[in-house]
């Protein structure tokens, strides 16, 4: 068992736990920030710099100030919390940018609800999103005012409601049509409400994030004050006393933390890492634009990282590409999360990491929890491919279908409860209802405990049954990203006749490789049992279709493999 998480039994449930239990403030999150001693961050601390050019950035104190002068600009000019908080949706969409956090505490101070769309969308999604959540406000970066032209047109929203935020050469807040903008320098400000009341805090709706539509169409996520400060406080208690007790002992302080932001900030880790974390722990955030491989290696190197969260598709990438050398050495901390990382591909960045003295830590989580629930503690490794133990304060258990507790080594879906978890979907009360069973939200994740520890093995609508018997894809494609001549692979299943599905695999192969399809069903049929076999063939791809944040969008292949079926029976 581990040393952080124990199972108890409660009510007849089989629940999982943190032996610790943290007290959260029962504060707003801007108050939290901005005003008490619970931020590590000083006035004059950068925390947001641009990283092609760092004679850009903001400090606590310039940040504070550009926040309350939107603030003062969304409220006079549109309204934004005119009638009360909680209530107007504004979204933005934008690159990486360093005046981004500005809009988001902007927009939180006003008195609205931060709503984040992807910076890959089509004018179509984007205007999607604005109806959604019935968005009077849209937000847009420079590169991005022609779809933003069109999704407001689509949406039915006035160019005169579409605001242009940008941070180079200037720090700039204004109007596509009308004239309108705030004077970034001595305009006018607007203070944000405090709060303290507890029911206030957890029914409050600051953040609206949208699912990644992975497995559907995507439902806004609805935030808290009370979600998002939990998420923040309660796994720093432990780290920061890990730092403390280790100076103590003599040992030598972390690295001030710098961090390169490359996930969009439409994903829960962008929100988390580059707008929430830098002032709670007084660290700097580089902003790149856009996310470039060559770039992202330049960056790391030269702005000397040292820590960051990233996808697995990323890891995979620093573990085999030969262009990565030094860049990652002066990484200290460096963390995963949105999609299983087995203990093959963690071990081999590792080896790319920090001098290969890091262990990369995991975490899990959703959208829907803020966040990570599992998280690995500072100071603590492991390199079995585990989800790390449960946080503080949240409750963990895995259930069979009819919500009976299954046995050790057996798997289940995971449920939650706890602090982190949403209120619910927006304007969506069936979604919510599905959702949750008996206060107990259902994550859709598959997961075995064994010895204490947590084990993704998929996605509860992407299991191949084959025969009666489950086949994990994420298990297929672990063995596929072992060979040397592969570079990515997703498997999905393939109706046959019986009501059963086979494997398919969708490979990408190395650069020069010639490797076959006979050749990787060979290196497969060595490696797993014989109903996991790839009975649905194997197709080669230049790349895998990805969302923004580099997760495997997996829909999208399943659709390609019944279109490539009917093709074969229409030529039969």
């Amino acid at each position: 068992m581990s040393a952080t998480t124990y199972a108890t039994l409660q009510d007849g449930m089989r629940i999982y736990k943190n032996k610790n239990s943290v007290d959260v403030p029962l504060i707003d999150l801007p108050s939290l920030l901005f005003d008490s001693e619970h931020s590590l961050a000083e006035d004059n601390s950068p925390l947001h710099v641009s990283a092609s050019n760092t004679n850009i950035f903001l400090t606590k104190t310039t940040l504070r100030a550009l926040t309350e002068r939107i603030a003062h600009f969304l409220r006079t000019t549109f309204g934004i919390g005119a009638q009360g908080p909680y209530k107007d949706v504004v979204v933005m969409c934008s690159n990486l940018q360093p005046a981004a956090p500005a809009a988001f505490w902007g927009i939180i101070a006003a008195g609205g609800v931060f709503s984040a769309a992807s910076p890959s969308f089509t004018p179509e999604e984007l205007a999607r999103q604005i109806k959604h959540g019935k968005s009077r406000v849209l937000i847009i970066s420079k590169d991005k005012i022609e779809v933003g032209k069109k999704a407001a047109q689509l949406a039915g929203l006035g160019l005169d409601r579409v605001v242009v935020l940008e941070s180079d050469p200037s720090w700039e807040f204004r109007t596509l049509e009308g004239g309108q903008r705030t004077d970034t320098v001595n305009g006018p400000r607007l203070g944000w409400k405090k709060v303290t009341d507890l029911e206030e805090l957890k029914r409050s709706l600051i953040v609206l994030l949208y699912s990644s539509g992975t497995t559907g169409v995507p439902k806004g996520v609805m935030l808290s004050h009370y979600n998002i400060v939990s998420q923040l406080f309660i796994p720093s208690v432990h780290n920061r006393k890990h730092v403390a007790d280790s100076v103590a002992r003599g040992e030598p302080a972390p690295s001030p933390y710098r961090t390169l932001a490359h996930v969009p900030i439409a994903h829960i880790a962008g929100v988390q890492g580059y707008l929430i974390n830098p002032m709670f722990s007084n660290g700097t955030v580089y902003w790149m634009d856009k996310f470039v491989w060559s770039k992202f290696l330049q960056y790391f190197k030269e702005l000397k990282i040292t820590g960051f969260w990233t996808v697995p598709s990323i890891y995979l990438r620093i573990a085999k590409d030969p262009a990565v050398t030094d860049q990652f050495n002066h990484v200290e901390t460096a963390m995963t999360g949105a999609a299983p990382m087995d203990k093959e591909l963690q071990n081999a960045a590792n080896t790319k990491i920090g001098r290969g003295t890091v262990k990369i830590g995991s975490t899990w989580g959703l959208s829907e929890t803020t966040g990570a629930v599992t998280a690995m503690p500072r100071g603590a490794s492991d390199t079995t491919g585990s989800l790390a133990p449960v946080l503080p304060n949240m409750e963990l258990r895995i259930v069979d279908d009819a919500y009976n507790d299954v046995p050790s080594g057996h798997p289940g879906e995971i449920i939650v409860r706890g602090p982190f978890v949403t209120n619910g979907y927006y304007d969506n009360p069936e979604a919510t209802e599905a959702t949750f069973h008996d206060g107990w939200f259902l994550t859709g994740d598959i997961a075995i405990e064994r010895d204490g520890k947590f084990y993704i093995v998929d996605r509860k609508k992407e299991l191949i049954k084959y025969k009666g018997l489950q086949i994990a894809p994420a298990e297929l494609e672990g063995v596929l990203t072992s060979h040397g001549e592969i570079e990515e692979a997703a498997v999905v299943g393939v109706p046959v006749e019986g009501g059963s599905e086979v494997p398919r695999a969708y490979v990408v192969r190395r650069k020069g490789s010639r490797l076959g399809e006979e050749e990787i069903k060979s290196f497969v049929r060595g490696k797993l049992a014989e109903y996991k076999q790839l009975r649905g063939g194997v197709r080669f791809m230049d790349e895998l279709p990805k969302n923004a944040v580099g997760k495997l969008l997996r829909r999208e292949l399943r659709d390609k493999a019944r279109a490539e079926e009917a093709g074969v029976k229409s030529r039969l």
